[in-house]
C-alpha cells in the first residue's frame, strides 16, 4: 500500500513538473508580430506540398492572390565639397524637393557639404565604387577618370554663357556625357561653375606681367597647371577645403574660382585682390553611381531625370544671378576688382593649346 501510494505521488510530481514547464515555455520573451507570423508561416509551409499550394489555398475562391503592395524607398547619400552658401547646395535641396513633391518618400537622400565625405577626387571614387550614390564634383575632377572631359579646361574655350548652354544643351554634351558610363559613373547633368577667375592677396593683377611669381593653388588638373605655368605663376595642386587656411598662413599667394564661389567660401578674407580674367569655363558634374542608378525602375529614372532637368536650370539661374552681384559685392566687402585685358592673356594659351593635341576632335566640335 505505502508501496502504491509512493507511486502514486511520484507520478503526480511528474504531472506537476510538465504542466509547469509547458506554463514556462508561454512566459518566454515576447515576440513581435512579424516574427509570430513567420512561425505561423513555417508551420503551415510544412504542413502542405509546396509554397505555390499554400498560395492558392488562401486566396478567395475564383480569385487570384492580390500581389503585396511594395513601395520603393531610395535611401542616398550626395556629397560636395561647396558649402552651405554655395548656390549648388540650394540647387541641391531644390532637387531633392522636387523629387518629394513629385514622389513623397520614395527618395530619401541626405546632403553632406564640406567635403564632409572627402575631397572631389574621393567622392568620384566613392561613386564608382557604389559605396555613395550622388556627387557634383568639377569637371576638371572628373576629367582625371574621363579624360576627354579635359576639353573644358583648355583656356578661353568659351566667352559667354550662350556659348557654354549651346554647347552643354546639345548634341556635343550629350556625347560627352555619355562618356563617364565607361569610367563606371553616370553623368546625369552639366550643371555650372562658371567663369573662373584669379584672386590673390600679393597685388592686383592689371596685366599678365603681374601674374609672374604668384604661387596659386589649383585643382589637381594637368591643364589647369599648364594654364598658369604659361602665365609665369606656380601653380600648387591643392583640395579647396585647404585653400583658405593655405592662403591665411602664406604657403600659397591665391587661387582661381567663380566670383560667386569667393564669397560663398568666404576666400575674400584672405585674397583681397580679384582680377576678372575668366580664363576657364568649368562645368559641374552632377554623377549616380550605376549601382544607385540600376536600383530605380525606368518609370522612376524617367522622374529622376524630369526633376533633374528642372533643377540644372534653376542651378545654372541661381549661379549666373549670384555672378553678376558678386563683383559688387566683393568690393563692399573690401576688395579691389580689376578687368584687365583678356586678350594678352588668351595669347599666352597656344603654348598649352599644342601641349593637349588629344582634344582637337572635341574642339573642332566645339568651335
Amino acid at each position: 500500500m505505502r508501496k502504491s501510494k509512493r507511486l502514486l505521488a511520484l507520478a503526480m510530481g511528474m504531472i506537476l513538473a510538465v504542466g509547469m514547464t509547458a506554463c514556462g515555455s508561454k512566459e518566454a520573451a515576447p515576440r513581435t508580430t512579424a516574427a509570430a507570423a513567420q512561425d505561423s508561416q513555417e508551420k503551415d509551409s510544412q504542413a502542405k506540398d509546396s509554397q505555390e499550394e499554400k498560395s492558392k489555398d488562401s486566396a478567395p475562391a475564383g480569385k487570384e492572390a492580390a500581389p503585396a503592395a511594395s513601395e520603393t524607398t531610395y535611401n542616398w547619400k550626395w556629397g560636395t565639397v561647396d558649402s552651405t552658401s554655395n548656390p549648388n547646395y540650394e540647387a541641391m535641396e531644390y532637387f531633392c524637393t522636387l523629387l518629394d513633391e513629385k514622389a513623397p518618400g520614395k527618395w530619401s537622400i541626405q546632403i553632406y557639404p564640406d567635403s564632409q565625405l572627402g575631397d572631389a577626387s574621393q567622392l568620384c571614387e566613392s561613386v564608382q565604387m557604389g559605396t555613395l550614390e550622388m556627387a557634383c564634383p568639377a569637371s576638371s575632377i572628373v576629367a582625371n577618370y574621363v579624360p576627354d572631359y579635359g576639353v573644358f579646361d583648355m583656356p578661353y574655350l568659351f566667352t559667354t554663357a550662350e556659348e557654354v548652354d549651346a554647347v552643354l544643351d546639345g548634341e556635343v554634351g550629350a556625347e560627352l556625357a555619355a562618356l563617364a558610363d565607361h569610367a563606371n559613373m553616370k553623368l546625369v547633368a552639366w550643371w555650372e561653375i562658371g567663369f573662373r577667375c584669379l584672386a590673390n592677396n600679393a597685388r592686383p593683377i592689371n596685366s599678365v606681367e603681374d601674374v609672374k611669381g604668384l604661387r596659386l593653388r589649383v585643382m589637381s588638373n594637368e591643364v589647369h597647371q599648364a594654364l598658369w605655368t604659361a602665365l609665369g605663376a606656380d601653380p600648387v595642386p591643392m583640395s579647396l577645403s585647404d585653400a583658405y587656411v593655405a592662403n591665411q598662413n602664406g604657403t600659397i599667394d591665391g587661387q582661381d574660382n567663380p566670383l560667386h564661389s569667393l564669397i560663398a567660401n568666404s576666400t575674400f578674407e584672405v585674397c583681397h585682390y580679384i582680377a576678372v580674367t575668366n580664363h576657364v569655363y568649368s562645368p559641374l558634374g552632377v554623377i549616380v553611381s550605376p549601382k544607385a542608378w540600376a536600383s530605380m525602375s525606368p518609370e522612376d529614372q524617367e522622374l529622376f531625370m524630369e526633376c533633374m532637368k528642372e533643377a540644372t536650370a534653376n542651378q545654372k539661374k541661381l549661379v549666373r544671378e549670384q555672378n553678376e552681384k558678386a563683383a559688387k559685392e566683393l568690393e563692399e566687402k573690401g576688395c579691389e576688382v580689376t578687368y584687365p585685358q583678356l586678350q594678352p592673356f588668351a595669347d599666352k594659351m597656344e603654348v598649352v593649346y599644342e601641349q593637349y593635341p588629344q582634344f582637337s576632335v572635341w574642339l573642332d566640335k566645339i568651335k
